[in-house]
C-alpha cells in the first residue's frame, strides 16, 4: 500500500510540475515523506527526505527566480519583477485554467511597469514577455527538479524493488503461447 501510495503521488508530483496551480513537487515530497513514514524510514531515511525536501524548495524557488530573470532580461524595472512574481502567483489562484500563471505574469509586469516605473506601453509589453518567457522557463525547471526527485526515489527503493532470482520468463511461455488444435 505505501508503495502504492508513493507511485500515485510520485507521478502525478511529476505531471503536476508541468500543470500551473498544481504543487508538483510539493506532492512527490509529501509522497516520499509518507511512504518513509508507513514503512519506518527504512529504504527512504530522513536524510533522503531532507534531500527531498531541498529538492522541492529548490523547485519552489526557482519559480521565482525564473520568472523575475525572464522579466529582468527583458529590460523590467524593480516594480516589473515584483508584479511579475506576483502575478505569477495571484494567476495561479484566481486563473485556474492552463496558462493562468502566465497571464498573471504577463499582467503583473505589464501593469506594475506602467503604473508605477511610468514605462511606456512598449517598454512595459516588453517587460511582460519577458515574465512569459521566465515564467515559462520555471515550469520546465520545476519538471526538471521533479524527475530528478523521482529518480533519486526509485534509486532508493530499487533494491527493494528486485524480484527474487528464480524461474523466469520461460516458464510462463507455454501457458501464453497457443496450443496446437
Amino acid at each position: 500500500m505505501a508503495f502504492t501510495l508513493l507511485l500515485i503521488l510520485a507521478f502525478a508530483g511529476l505531471i503536476g510540475t508541468l500543470l500551473p496551480a498544481f504543487p508538483g513537487t510539493g506532492l512527490i515530497f509529501l509522497g516520499a515523506l509518507a511512504y518513509g513514514a508507513l514503512t519506518g524510514f527504512t529504504l527512504v531515511t530522513v536524510k533522503s527526505i531532507l534531500i527531498l525536501l531541498g529538492l522541492t524548495l529548490i523547485g519552489a524557488g526557482g519559480q521565482y527566480l525564473l520568472t523575475s530573470f525572464g522579466a529582468r532580461k527583458m529590460g523590467a524595472s524593480r516594480y516589473g519583477i515584483i508584479g511579475a512574481v506576483a502575478g505569477f502567483f495571484l494567476g495561479l489562484l484566481f486563473i485556474p485554467l492552463p496558462g493562468g500563471s502566465l497571464l498573471g505574469a504577463f499582467a503583473g509586469a505589464f501593469g506594475c511597469e506602467t503604473a508605477f516605473a511610468l514605462k511606456n506601453e512598449r517598454e512595459s509589453l516588453k517587460a511582460g514577455i519577458g515574465a512569459v518567457i521566465g515564467a515559462l522557463a520555471s515550469l520546465f525547471f520545476e519538471f526538471f527538479i521533479g524527475l530528478v526527485m523521482v529518480l533519486y526515489l526509485f534509486s532508493l527503493l530499487w533494491p527493494a524493488l528486485n524480484p527474487p532470482a528464480g524461474p523466469s520468463i520461460e516458464v510462463l511461455l507455454p501457458l501464453l503461447l497457443p496450443r496446437p488444435v
